[in-house]
C-alpha cells in the first residue's frame, strides 16, 4: 500500500538583509487550517526531499501547497502542485477484444505477478486476421487503471503460398505455392515488359486455414534501355528505396562482365560493389546495410561506357 508522497522541493529565499529559512509548513487540497508546520536548522538553501502522508486520502488527484519560513518569521509565497495518490496492491484484471464488451472477461492477480493474455485469449471465437486486446488492472481501492488496447494477428496457420501484383493490378496477379521455410525469390519472378519508369510492387502471403496476411509493398524501377551501355535492356532495380538489400535484374545480348559502385550524390564512390559477370538474364543482390540513409547513385560500367541511376535508402 502507498500512502506516501514523496516531494522534492528546493527553496531560496533572498532579500536586501539575506535571512535564512528555519521552517516549511504544508496542507492538502486548499486545507490551510490543517496545515503542518516543521522547523529546521536555518539555512540559506533547503532542499526538501521527505515524504508527506496521504494515507487517508482517496485515490485520485490531490493538491499539496506548501510555505517556506525565513528567520524573521515571513512566510514566502505559497507553491501549489498536483499530484495523484498512489493506488493500492495489484488485485485483478478484465480485458476484451476487438472492443466488444461482451467479450469481457475478469480474473485476479497479484502485485507481483503477470496476466498472461496469449494464455488467457480464446482464439477460437476470432478472426484470423488484426484483432484488439483492451486491459485494464484493479487496485484494492477498487479502482481500474486507464485502459491499454493493442494490436495482434491470430495465426492462420504454416504459409502455403503467395500473391502478387503490379501497379495495383491484382486482376494479373500471379499465384505460386511456397512451404513455410522457403523463399520467394522476388526479382527473378518479375515478369518482363514493365513499362520504363517507377512502379509499385505488392505481395500477400496464404495461410493453410485458407487466410491471407497483410499486402506489403515496395517501390521499384525499370530502366528499359541505355545508350551508354548497348546491348543491356530491361533494367530492374528492387526495391527503390532499399533498406537492407539491393537487387539488379537486367537482359543482355551477349556475355560480359559489369563493374558496379555506389556513390554518393558529389560522385565519390561509397561502395564497390566488384564486377559480375552476366549472360542473356541474370540478377544479384548486395548488401547496403551499412550504407547511411540518403540518397545514392549506383553506376554500372561496361566495355563501352558508364551508366547511373539513383536509388533511396531510407
Amino acid at each position: 500500500m502507498r500512502t506516501l508522497l514523496l516531494l522534492p522541493a528546493t527553496a531560496v529565499l533572498c532579500g536586501a538583509q539575506a535571512q535564512q529559512i528555519d521552517g516549511y509548513r504544508y496542507w492538502f487540497d486548499d486545507d490551510a487550517a490543517s496545515a503542518v508546520t516543521t522547523t529546521v536548522g536555518a539555512t540559506d538553501e533547503l532542499t526538501l526531499s521527505t515524504v508527506w502522508p496521504t494515507g487517508s486520502m482517496a485515490p485520485g488527484y490531490h493538491r499539496v501547497s506548501f510555505q517556506f519560513r525565513d528567520t524573521n518569521g515571513e512566510w514566502s509565497v505559497p507553491g501549489t502542485r498536483q499530484f495523484v495518490r498512489g493506488a493500492h496492491d495489484i488485485i485483478g484484471y478484465r480485458y476484451w477484444v476487438n472492443d466488444d464488451i461482451g467479450t469481457l472477461t475478469t480474473g485476479s492477480v497479484g502485485p507481483a505477478q503477470t496476466a498472461d493474455l496469449n494464455a488467457l485469449i480464446d482464439p477460437g471465437s476470432l478472426t484470423r486476421d488484426y484483432n484488439t486486446v483492451t486491459i485494464q488492472f484493479r487496485d484494492a481501492d477498487g479502482e481500474w487503471s486507464v485502459p491499454k488496447t493493442s494490436v495482434f494477428v491470430l495465426n492462420s496457420g504454416l504459409v502455403n503460398g503467395y500473391q502478387y501484383w503490379i501497379d495495383d493490378d491484382i486482376a494479373n496477379s500471379q499465384s505460386g505455392s511456397i512451404g513455410p521455410a522457403d523463399v520467394v525469390d522476388l526479382i527473378a519472378d518479375l515478369p518482363t515488359g514493365v513499362p520504363n519508369g517507377n512502379h509499385l510492387f505488392t505481395i500477400r502471403f496464404s495461410g493453410a486455414n485458407g487466410s491471407w496476411s497483410v499486402p506489403l509493398t515496395a517501390e521499384f524501377s525499370v530502366i528499359l534501355s541505355t545508350p551508354e551501355l548497348p546491348g543491356i535492356t530491361d533494367l530492374l532495380l528492387f526495391p527503390n528505396p532499399a533498406t537492407d538489400q539491393l537487387g539488379l535484374r537486367l537482359t543482355t545480348d551477349q556475355a560480359r562482365t559489369l563493374q558496379l559502385e555506389v556513390l554518393d550524390l558529389s560522385g565519390a564512390v561509397v561502395a564497390d560493389l566488384s564486377s559480375w559477370s552476366v549472360s542473356t538474364t541474370a540478377h544479384r543482390s548486395w548488401d547496403i546495410s551499412a550504407l547511411a540513409s540518403g540518397s545514392y547513385l549506383l553506376r554500372i560500367t561496361g566495355e563501352h561506357g558508364a551508366w547511373t541511376t539513383r536509388f533511396v535508402k531510407p
